[in-house]
C-alpha cells in the first residue's frame, strides 16, 4: 500500500492544469502537506500525464501530427492532428488551425476548426472563432466564441451542412 507521503513525492513537481492560473504548472507540497500549484497555491488543479510542448518562442506552420497529448504554448498555424489524444492550448497559445483531437482544452487564441471525438472546452480567457465538431461542448460563461457548434459527429463537415437551419440554430455571437 502505498503512503500519502509517498503519493505526495510521486507528484510533487509534476505537471498540471491549475484551473486558477488557467495553465500549465508543477505542484508542490503546502505546509499543511496538501499538493498545490507552485505558482499560486491553489488545491483546483489536474494532473497531466507527460506530453510533448510547443513552447511561446515557437512558431509552427504545417501539419503537425503526434501520438501523445500536446500543449501549445506558442503558435500554430496549418493542420493539428492528434486523433486519440488531448490538445491544450495556454492562455499565451495562439492556433489558426484544422484540428482534430479526442479532447480540445482552449485557454488562449484558437481560429479555425476543431473536430473532438469526446468534448471541446473554452476557457475564460479563450477566444474562439470557427466550427466546433464534438459530443459535448463547455464553454464558461465570459469566454468569447463566434462561430457554429454541432454535436452530431454523424454529419461529416460540408459547406451545405455548416449553413444549414439546424447548424444556424447554434450560432453564437
Amino acid at each position: 500500500m502505498t503512503s500519502s507521503s509517498d503519493m505526495r513525492r510521486f507528484l510533487e513537481y509534476r505537471v498540471i492544469v491549475c484551473a486558477d492560473c488557467d495553465t500549465t504548472r508543477t505542484l508542490s507540497v503546502s505546509s499543511s502537506g496538501n499538493l498545490v500549484c507552485s505558482t499560486c497555491g491553489s488545491d483546483n488543479w489536474m494532473y497531466l500525464p507527460t506530453m510533448a510542448t510547443i513552447s511561446q518562442s515557437i512558431l509552427i506552420k504545417g501539419e503537425l501530427r503526434a501520438d501523445e497529448d500536446l500543449t501549445v504554448e506558442g503558435s500554430v498555424e496549418g493542420k493539428i492532428d492528434l486523433v486519440d489524444h488531448n490538445l491544450w492550448i495556454s492562455s499565451h497559445g495562439h492556433v489558426c488551425a484544422e484540428v482534430r483531437a479526442r479532447n480540445v482544452i482552449i485557454a488562449g487564441t484558437l481560429i479555425g476548426r476543431i473536430t473532438a471525438s469526446e468534448r471541446v472546452e473554452i476557457k475564460l480567457s479563450a477566444s474562439v472563432e470557427g466550427s466546433i465538431k464534438c459530443l459535448r461542448v463547455v464553454i464558461v460563461d465570459g469566454a468569447r466564441f463566434n462561430g457554429l457548434v454541432s454535436t452530431d459527429m454523424s454529419r461529416a463537415w460540408t459547406t451545405t451542412s455548416l449553413i444549414s437551419s439546424k447548424t444556424q440554430s447554434a450560432k453564437m455571437g
